[in-house]
């Protein structure tokens, strides 16, 4: 066995007094042993095991009392024995037990009844075993149950019952056994049979891993006799019932208000997102449903529009939906026996629930880990983070786009957790290049406290997907599981390649720093840095100036804060505004409370930005670089920083809005006296007070002395320029003496206000509106 030939090493390794090997070779044998012990059924063999790992473990602890400094050994968040672990220790649920499916494990005893709810002990619920003659677990193939036949009694359950009914009517019109075959025992049909024991066993997918749930055949009943949960009418089937019971056990009583699994892939859709489209979602849920690969549910939020429909809902309410027709361009979705059309849905229901068969993928890897640490930046309330990439396995054309979900999957340990968030993104890439896409006005990754959150994207076979999985809430030790359902094999990037030169920065979008992203006229006055990449030292001078260099940049905020980080072609100067070719990296679509730049860069000089999506969006910012080369990275001090400022505002109107020189009537527009009684430097901006349509601007000044009756040019921001960010004057040296600031546009007949902001270092300036001598 190698298990027993790694501990064979290690003692040898002992033996030699090469301590570090044999310590890592220790710990390494009992982790194998340790992992065989969960895996066996046989309880001679766990026995062994378990002895022989702690055999393992007493030796590494001697060894470690020997030599105190010795090597730590790093850990495989891949193998099999950490996968098992980070899944084992998600089997404790509300104060539950339920081990992994094919666990020898135990779980918590089918005696062990669930809380009941407030209303039924309000009603006198007891516990009681239906009869025989009254019920039966399942009516087997020829059963006529029918989505309206689920009731959900007093029960708040509502997302369960739903649930249970869309599978009834999948049953109905596919022949399917969907959540059916989820309990045991079963017949030789596979579905569920009365138990002679009482005893039933629940297999649900939850947090990871097919679970199990151990519960007896007692329900809730009101003295007289009627089930006080969950029940079937008149088709009298006890497992609805069950699996409720099952599922209420796992979520800690029968007041919880959540939702409910069938082991397929969850999704949900926010109605009120701005990011909903309607035409897609409804081809999507149509197609879904008409197929049987997807079945779906619909609710409620706090307060609901007073329409007449056909059925009265109900806030904060689940409805499943059993029906989906388009006649005549009419679209219509069922929920029990009232239709309501497809315009009413999008503007009555919050949120739609769909879950998807995993089918529709033939390959699916799933990876089971903890997030990262927490924030380095003390009281600073930022989310821990897991990075993970991911690529193809296929020998297909490169430049083919294969469908790629992802889905996030929270662990929980008590459904009543007030404060638990999470997040997921997705960037694509090559891995050796640009990493920006063209459309970066958009936001993604933002947080729920939905513990699933599903992101669909493509990939190709030289993409390489950067996946940030984001948990934000009270708990150290949040697990989790990131599946990769796809239609061609994928596999993870075991051991990518990790820098070797870090910084670490912090900063903060402040009133005077939050710039909002490049539509805004304010992005110049976002955060920015001076990065210097060095060349590789080594080789030929050449070539160490055109290799080029690998780079991360990883930005982090409060979970409210959609941010972005762009690499810029400059000389490490502050920049204004951003051109597609200005741009030598970027996180892409603002995401909530992490961006991620990574790719290969020449070495040189840059300008790094740090922003957030809008300049409302204030808060402190984690910035690490990464590099496999030297850089130097320093913050580029605001536009004025230590110098005095003075804000005009001004407007061209009427004949004021006079143009410019061109038309002959250039002295007409607004003008401003500056009087400078020493010398000074002094910087300018000119910009529109609400840009809308572009308006090319000049900012000129212009002195009048004896020697140039007609005025001299002292400075100019140049050619008129449409840019959001508006006209500039560079930081330049003035002498004494008397000047005149004339803001202008290139066409006359412009009528708009405008800011003028000065900037000098000294305080004795003075600005005072004039007119230029004729």
């Amino acid at each position: 066995m190698a298990v027993q030939a790694l501990y064979s090493k290690a003692a040898n390794a002992e033996l030699a007094k090469d301590f570090d090997r044999a310590f890592g070779q220790y710990v390494k044998a009992a982790e194998h042993f340790l992992f065989l012990s969960r895996k066996t059924t046989e309880d001679r063999l766990r026995t062994s095991y378990r002895s022989q790992a702690a055999k393992a473990l007493e030796r590494a602890e001697k060894i470690r009392a020997v030599k105190q400094a010795i090597r730590p050994v790093s850990k495989d968040p891949f193998s099999d024995s950490e996968q098992l672990y980070v899944l084992q220790k998600s089997s404790l649920v509300n104060q539950g037990f339920f081990p992994l499916w094919d666990s020898p494990e135990k779980p918590s005893p089918p005696s062990q009844q669930p809380t009941l709810s407030d209303e039924q002990r309000r009603y006198g619920a007891v516990w009681r075993k239906p009869r025989a003659d009254q019920y039966h677990v399942h009516s087997g193939a020829t059963s006529t149950l029918l989505p309206q036949d689920i009731v959900q009694c007093i029960v708040s359950d509502c997302s369960v019952c739903a649930a249970i009914s869309v599978c009834v009517d999948h049953h109905r019109r596919f022949g399917s056994k969907i959540m059916v075959e989820s309990l045991y025992p079963q017949d030789d049909t596979g579905r569920p049979c009365r138990s002679e024991s009482g005893e039933y066993q629940l297999r649900v997918l939850y947090n990871g891993s097919y679970r199990r749930v151990s519960l007896d055949d007692q329900l809730p009943t009101h003295p007289a006799g009627t089930l006080l949960c969950m029940s079937t009418r008149g088709a009298a089937e006890l497992w609805p019932s069950l699996i409720e019971k099952a599922y209420m056990k796992l979520a800690g009583g029968y007041d919880f208000t959540g939702s409910a699994l069938t082991g397929w892939i969850p999704e949900h859709i926010d109605v009120r997102s701005s990011d909903f489209q309607p035409e897609k979602t409804w081809t999507r849920l149509s197609e879904g449903y008409k197929s049987g690969h997807c079945v779906l549910t619909l609710g409620t939020g706090g307060s609901i529009p007073d329409n007449a429909l056909p059925v009265n809902l109900i806030p904060v309410h689940c409805y499943a939906v059993i029906g989906i027709t388009e006649e005549d361009h009419i679209r219509r979705l069922t929920i029990y026996d009232p239709w309501i059309s497809w315009h009413e849905i999008c503007n009555l229901f919050d949120g739609i629930y769909l879950s998807w068969s995993p089918d529709l993928f033939r390959h699916q890897l799933t990876f089971h880990g903890y997030v990262g640490e927490r924030s380095r930046i003390t009281h600073m309330p930022i989310a821990s983070h897991f990075r993970a990439q991911l690529r193809l396995e296929t020998t297909s054309n490169a430049r083919s786009d294969h469908v790629v979900w992802l889905q996030l999957t929270r662990h929980v340990r008590s459904h009543r957790s007030g404060f638990e968030y999470i997040s997921l993104s997705a960037q694509k890439g090559s891995g050796v290049g640009e990493s920006h896409s063209a459309d970066t006005i958009s936001t993604k990754g933002q947080y729920t406290n939905i513990p699933h959150v599903l992101a669909r994207t493509s990939l190709s076979a030289d993409d390489l997907l950067t996946i940030v999985a984001s948990y934000e809430g009270e708990r150290d030790d949040v697990g989790f599981t990131l599946t990769a359902y796809s239609t061609v094999k994928t596999s993870w990037v075991r051991n990518p390649a990790k820098a070797v030169y870090t910084k670490d920065l912090e900063g903060a979008f402040t009133q005077k720093s939050a710039g909002g992203n490049h539509t805004h006229p304010t992005y110049y006055l976002n955060p920015q840095y001076h990065l210097r990449i060095h060349p590789h030292v080594g080789g030929s001078q050449r070539g160490a100036r055109d290799a080029k260099v690998q780079i991360s940049i990883i930005a982090k905020a409060e979970r409210h804060i959609p941010i972005n980080v762009t690499l810029a072609w400059s000389r490490g100067e502050r920049i204004d505004e951003l051109g597609h070719n200005d741009l030598a990296l970027s996180s892409g679509s603002y995401s909530y409370g992490y961006a991620i730049a990574t790719g290969s860069v020449p070495p040189g000089d840059y300008t790094l930005v740090v922003s957030a999506f809008e300049p409302r969006h204030t808060g402190k910012f984690e910035l690490r670089m990464e590099s496999s080369e030297r850089f130097d990275i320093t913050p580029i001090p605001q536009e004025g920083a230590g110098m005095f400022s003075k804000v005009i505002r001004g407007q061209w109107k009427g004949a004021g809005a006079a143009g410019g020189p061109v038309f002959k009537n250039y002295t007409a527009n607004p003008a401003y006296e500056l009087q400078l009684s020493t010398r000074a430097e002094l910087q300018f901006r000119l910009q529109l007070a609400r840009p809308s349509l572009p308006v090319p601007l000049n900012l000129t000044m212009i002195q009048f002395l004896d020697a140039h009756p007609q005025g001299a040019i002292r400075a100019t921001s140049g050619l008129y320029s449409d840019a959001i960010s508006g006209a500039v004057i560079p930081r330049t040296s003035f002498q004494p003496g008397k000047y005149f600031l004339v803001p202008s546009t290139r066409e006359p007949g412009v009528e708009a206000e405008f800011v003028l902001t000065v900037y000098s270092t000294v305080s004795n300036v003075t600005v005072v509106s004039g007119a230029l001598p004729k």
